[in-house]
């Protein structure tokens, strides 16, 4: 009831036709009124209740006090909210364009200590007047709209936020009540979040919500548009029984988001216990991953992988994390089903999980950290990018029936993938690869502006040609290998990676061959005429072998071996030297030699043909050179220049006899020759 004041009475005016008495006329038809009359006498009462009811209207913010607006306010809303209201502005009444009452700085929740401010505050609230209750001399109003709200979420370190003892009090004022929540309104808010366990703070503007809850056993539905890191969400939501959550009883939900990194649905139930959890059918998908991680702070780099991206299945919803019990994981046209988990606790995302693919096109991935040589240029000097690793932690066992990497293939392929704290690790359980297995591990360790890198690679019975070709543009060499590598680096590219590498490498091949060159046809070739140009054969063919076995030790970048054998039917080599890896030269040398066989038929007194050689040049397209020397000494046309090569001593002695005879000091200098001597004359023809 209003005090100081009576109730407000309304008096409805009726107005009626004065009485007419019946008068008898002639003839058959009886009297009528006419529609026009009944209709005006209907506008006539209408507006006679138009305009008392305007008049009451007009005299409201008069009549209606201040202080009892105050009073009814602040005590539903706090019993609705469970939390303490407070209106420090002033309040108004308008009756146009609705009836209303305007409450201004109202603010909501205790003040907390250290701030002074409490945890929201709305620049003024507006609250419309339910019209009969007010003729009746009470206040109610049917729903409130919050204008410029400012909302502050502080989570200490330890994970409690200052806004626990007001969700305890309104599940508290929730379960006490028979009627839903009026229905409200927010516009242009905005939020602050200050989470001191992950370190990060979220600034959320534009805050446009509507939540309407008719009744306790009623469904709600709330829908609004809100702006995240410059980016606007869209959600609508409907709650089937909000008082369920206030209870810790699971309720049924379907919701809807949408914005341009992530859209997506939730289709399953709550429960608010001592946490908030769900389960049911998730769904989560964008147009590019990279700028989903850079939405939510971290720092993924720059590059073409990383690029559409989709989650759907069953998942468990947590207050941190999300447990997909059944996946469907999508990622750059890759499809994997298994279990993940993904946790938004700490600094950085956690992803742990088991996932299985049928074909997995890797390539994308390894052509953004520019591991493969720029054709005649060399080593990429691109930094190596890991950003996208870095932003993330990894726990991931990954299968996959195929696997594509560039050119390469391979079969049935298990690996383990780890990232913590930019840490990488890598661990090849095995690859079916090259007609045989690989195995291995990769550790990549951020080291200041560089990363350290140790790789180990174990190939049991592959094709040496392809993995060599593929991988290293190496295509010279070919056979059925076994392989063990162990290298460390450390570098921003695989420019300085190639520069800085050590370790070591072993080999032993078996029935294979090595293009370039015909070993045989050019040792017969020499065998037969040393001086000869070895042709063609020096630069094309091929050289089979039985067996390859070769130690390489890596040194700062420089791969040396001094062992490496390379022994056929026909043709053994021994081979020692080194290759410049940043670089990708080769400096080597060995002795080739033809072997006898029963059919051969040697030189008296010669055993077999032995060559040494050098190889240098690129290793895409290295040359081969003899020793001339050993050619000269088997020619029998250079006898005479090699007896006297033999006999140079005796040669020198007769010159000097000569010199002496003709006045000359056989050991005086000769005079210096003149770089330039006179042209000859030129006698005209006749």
């Amino acid at each position: 009831m209003w005090p100081h004041h009576g109730p407000v009475c309304i008096w409805i005016v009726t107005f009626h036709d004065p009485p007419v008495r019946a008068r008898v006329q002639p003839g058959p038809e009886p009297p009528h009124v006419s529609l026009a009359s009944s209709i005006k006498r209907v506008m006539v009462i209408a507006g006679a209740a138009a305009v008392a009811l305007g008049g009451v209207l007009a005299l409201v913010p008069k009549l209606l006090p201040t202080e009892s607006v105050r009073r009814t306010v602040v005590a539903e809303l706090s019993q609705r909210l469970g939390t303490p209201v407070t209106i420090r502005g002033d309040i108004a009444i308008s009756v146009l364009p609705q009836l209303s009452v305007r409450l201004g700085d109202v603010r909501f929740g205790d003040t907390e200590p250290g701030t002074g401010e409490p945890p929201a505050r709305a620049e003024f609230v507006v609250g419309a007047l339910r019209l009969l209750p007010l003729l009746a001399g009470s206040v109610s109003i049917s729903d409130y709209t919050l204008h410029r709200p400012l909302i502050s979420i502080r989570v200490a370190a330890d994970g409690a936020s200052n806004w626990d003892k007001a969700f305890e009090r309104l599940r508290e004022a929730t379960r006490q009540r028979e009627s839903g929540l009026t229905d409200f309104r927010i516009t242009e808010g905005a939020a602050v979040v200050d989470d001191a366990k992950s370190g990060q703070r979220i600034d959320v503007t534009g805050i446009d919500f509507a939540v309407s809850w008719p009744g306790r056993d009623r469904q709600a539905n709330v829908s609004g548009k809100l702006v995240v890191n410059g980016e606007t969400v869209e959600i609508n939501a409907v709650v089937a029984r909000p008082h369920a959550l206030f209870v810790a009883e699971p309720t049924g939900i379907k919701m809807r988001f949408a914005s341009t990194p992530l859209r997506g649905g939730f289709e399953g139930t709550l429960t608010n216990g001592d946490t908030l959890t769900g389960a049911g059918a998730l769904t989560l998908e964008g147009p590019s991953l990279r700028n989903l991680l850079r939405w939510l702070g971290q720092n993924p780099g720059i590059g073409p992988s990383f690029g559409p991206y989709a989650l759907k299945g069953q998942v468990e919803v947590l207050p941190n994390s999300l447990a997909f019990t059944k996946v469907n994981a999508e990622l750059d046209g890759n499809v994997a089903d298994g279990a993940l988990t993904i946790s938004f606790e700490g600094l950085r995302p956690q992803m742990r999980g088991t996932l299985d693919a049928g074909r997995v096109v890797a390539t994308t991935y390894f052509r953004d950290l520019h591991l493969a040589p720029e054709g005649s240029q060399g080593w990429s000097r691109r930094p190596i990018d890991l950003s996208a690793i870095a932003s993330t932690d990894l726990d991931l066992r990954v299968s996959a029936r195929e696997l594509v990497i560039g050119s390469a293939q391979f079969g049935r392929s298990a690996a383990a993938v780890t990232a913590r704290n930019g840490r990488l690790t890598v661990t090849l359980g095995e690859a079916q690869a090259y007609g045989g297995v690989l195995s291995g591990a990769l550790v990549v360790s951020p080291a200041g502006p560089d990363m350290d890198v140790k790789a180990s690679l174990t190939v049991q019975r592959a094709q040496l040609g392809l993995g060599l070709g593929e991988w290293f543009g190496f295509r010279r060499l070919d056979g059925t290998a076994n392989v063990q590598i162990g290298i460390e680096a450390r570098g921003d590219s695989m420019a300085s990676l190639a520069r800085t590498a050590n370790g070591q490498m072993s080999v032993t091949a078996i029935e294979g061959a090595v293009h370039g060159f015909n070993a045989e046809a050019i040792l017969r070739r020499l065998e037969r005429r040393p001086l000869s140009v070895a042709g063609a054969d020096a630069r094309s063919g091929r050289t089979p072998y039985e067996r390859i076995a070769a130690t390489v030790r890596i040194v700062g970048g420089v791969a040396t071996t001094t062992d490496m054998v390379l022994d056929g039917q026909v043709v053994r080599v021994n081979l020692e030297g080194s290759a410049q890896l940043p670089s990708r030269e080769l400096d080597m040398r060995g002795i080739a030699t033809l072997k006898r066989t029963a059919g051969s038929a040697p030189r008296p007194g010669e055993g077999n043909f032995e060559l040494p050689f050098v190889v240098q040049g690129s290793w895409d397209d290295p040359f081969i050179l003899p020793d001339p020397q050993i050619l000269i000494r088997r020619s029998g046309a250079a006898a005479p220049l090699r007896d006297i090569t033999r006999d140079r001593d005796a040669l020198r002695a007769v010159l000097d006899a000569i010199n002496r005879h003709a006045g000359f000091d056989a050991d005086a200098t000769p005079p210096p020759a003149t770089s330039y001597g006179p042209y000859p004359t030129i006698r005209p023809r006749p």
